[in-house]
């Protein structure tokens, strides 16, 4: 391994073994730097590197690794982002998770690209960094405490206020499946589960404090792309007015207009007009609205500090306030911001848990589950006064919380009716009907994680908002291409540690000068896909060890079998579409009909591994 430090890398690894309590660091090859970038593309490698594909997600045997990128630490737009890679608990596949926040910025500026955490530890433990010291101190004393709380008595325990918390709540502890980790108290790496995969190790906190600064090799290349990136984000209105307007909230009007909001776990998207008037991005703007705020080095400013009577917090964002809301046909948005504010707090994902409320919620007016198993509570869809109460339940596991957090699929094969999980490969939904666009159902199939309109693509922004890159939402011929492209888009995003709404304005030549300009080496566009093509395939090979198959890269039989009304016509993704969006998308990635990668393919990737 050559001993060469790459500029806008710290250049070292942290490896962290809680079982043996051993504490080192190495030096990051370069060439992994170079071939996976930083985020996601570094967080992937070592995480495979690490790990066994069968091992148990709760178990000892799994890993977890958080890396940051060469732009965190610089002035680039949004470049503030974290990316965690581990085994999912909820799902069995690749797990992988960003986050914006404070943390990733000052964990770099500690000396560190990535952490490697592996073993659990006897006893509750946090791992306390410093740019001179990494140590493993006893927990036993924020064992039990919330987020908010953890995050509070480790800033007040001598770090001095520049230090960040990375920490997991109850929810975390008690092992729930989509259990979040949490950062500036309210910023969450939610999807998957990562939280419990803490737990799993008696990791209950990671604080860290650094002041190291990241400096640019060539500041005139890198300057050119701040300067194209900077004018371009105020010349589009999503980047320059829409999110400091209103937060993602300020999408569920949109996203109606387009036939897209699902309701009563995706059962159909018919709302009344005068109840979303109530729950939308407007009234909350309205209604609960203290400020905006923003992520480190964000010009966005798409936070939503709010508050509920005496009860401050941040958001909802705009998955949330769909799937704890309007999709259990909750319109009451006081309700779902306190929901809200409790997952924060007990360190929850907010997504996974308003995807398997709704399936509860439905199996219970099917009367598959009754109140004889909820203890007398009323599971009706609508009933916006047990949301806080069910989140508090799933976060300590009491009473029919314990089954809810296990997440929808688990939860409704509990009860023989599998049909009403609306997940794919285990993850629940995000907050877009498939139905309404065969580009985004295609990005569910495929993502790595399970259905998610993050790893998988965000087809609702090229669909709609696009501009001159706009594609019809249901050409069978467009869809597999569109959607690898975002899907490329987006992991070059989380690898370069920047956000998502950035691609709004902008695809990948500003961050090619800029990452170009921050380490001194050539990350052309074309380089750049090549690397997003080669993480993709790892992901795959991951997946495929760990017994993925075609099979798993589907939709639920609703989406299918049930229409809802799109654009005036009925609409559903009939199954001979899936087979051909499936069989296209996979000969697009180089992938045999099972959607394999043969070993040239690998070999081209520069991926030397794949298992019998």
């Amino acid at each position: 391994m050559s001993s060469y430090r790459i500029p806008g890398y710290s250049g070292k690894i942290l490896e962290v073994d809680l079982g043996r309590e051993i504490v080192r660091a190495r030096p990051l090859d370069p060439a992994l730097a170079e071939d996976y970038l930083g985020g996601r593309g570094l967080a992937t490698r070592l995480f495979v590197d690490a790990v066994d594909p069968a091992c148990d997600p709760l178990g000892e045997g799994n890993v977890m690794v958080l890396a940051t990128s060469p732009l965190v630490g610089m002035n680039a737009p949004t470049s503030c982002r974290g990316h965690v890679v581990f085994k999912s608990p909820l799902t069995g596949v690749i797990g992988s998770s960003n986050c914006g926040g404070t943390w990733a910025n000052v964990f770099k500026a500690a000396g560190y690209d990535a952490i490697v955490i592996r073993g659990k530890a006897r006893t509750p433990v946090m791992i306390d960094i410093t740019p001179d010291r990494v140590e493993l101190l006893p927990a036993d004393s924020l064992w039990g405490l919330d987020v908010h709380e953890t995050t509070d008595r480790l800033l007040e325990d001598g770090a001095g206020k520049r230090a960040r918390v990375l920490c997991i709540g109850p929810a975390g502890e008690h092992l729930v499946r989509f259990a979040a980790l949490m950062n500036d108290k309210n910023r969450a790496y939610g999807r998957s589960g990562p939280g419990a995969v803490w737990g799993s190790k008696n990791l209950k906190a990671i604080r860290v404090f650094g002041q190291e600064k990241t400096r640019v090799v060539d500041p005139e290349r890198y300057q050119s792309g701040l300067d194209q990136a900077r004018f371009l984000l105020r010349a589009v209105p999503t980047t320059k007015r829409l999110l400091n307007d209103m937060g993602t909230a300020g999408l569920v009007r949109l996203i109606n207009v387009i036939d897209m909001l699902p309701h009563r776990n995706f059962q159909d998207n018919l709302h009344r007009q005068d109840r979303l008037d109530g729950a939308s991005g407007e009234a909350l703007r309205s209604r609960l609205l203290v400020r905006s705020g923003a992520c480190m080095r964000c010009p966005l400013g798409c936070q939503r500090h709010t508050r509920v009577g005496d009860r401050t917090g941040e958001g909802p964002e705009y998955e949330t306030l769909v799937l704890l809301g309007m999709n259990c046909d909750v319109y009451d948005l006081e309700a779902v911001t306190l929901a809200n504010y409790q997952c924060n707090e007990l360190g929850i994902d907010t997504m996974s848990c308003g995807g398997t409320l709704a399936c509860a919620m439905e199996l219970f007016e099917r009367r598959y589950i009754t109140e004889q198993d909820t203890e007398g509570l009323d599971l009706s869809f609508g009933n916006a006064s047990v949301l806080e109460e069910l989140v508090r339940r799933i976060a300590f596991r009491t009473g029919i919380g314990d089954q809810l957090a296990e997440g929808a699929a688990r939860l409704a094969a509990r009860y023989h009716h599998p049909e009403v999980a609306m997940t794919v490969k285990g993850l629940e939904i995000p907050a877009y009907d498939p139905r309404a666009s065969y580009t985004q159902a295609l990005g569910y199939m495929t993502s790595p994680t399970g259905a998610c309109h993050l790893r998988g693509g965000y087809a609702v922004s090229l669909a709609f908002f696009g501009g001159a890159r706009e594609i019809p939402r249901f050409s069978l011929l467009q869809s597999p291409i569109a959607i690898r492209n975002l899907q490329n888009i987006g992991i070059l995003q989380d690898s370069l540690g920047v956000c998502r709404f950035t691609g709004y304005a902008y695809s990948a030549e500003p961050w090619s000068r800029m990452v170009s300009g921050a380490t001194g080496l050539d990350f052309s566009t074309h380089r750049l896909e090549q690397t997003a093509d080669r993480i993709a395939a790892l992901e795959r090979v991951f997946n495929l060890e760990a017994g993925v198959t075609r099979d798993d890269d589907t939709l639920p039989a609703r989406f299918s079998d049930e229409s809802i009304v799109v654009g005036g016509k009925e609409r559903c993704v009939p199954k001979d579409v899936i087979e051909r969006l499936r069989s296209d998308y996979y000969e697009l990635q180089g992938w045999d009909s099972e959607g394999r990668p043969d070993r040239a393919l690998l070999h081209k990737r520069k991926i030397e591994r794949l298992r019998s």
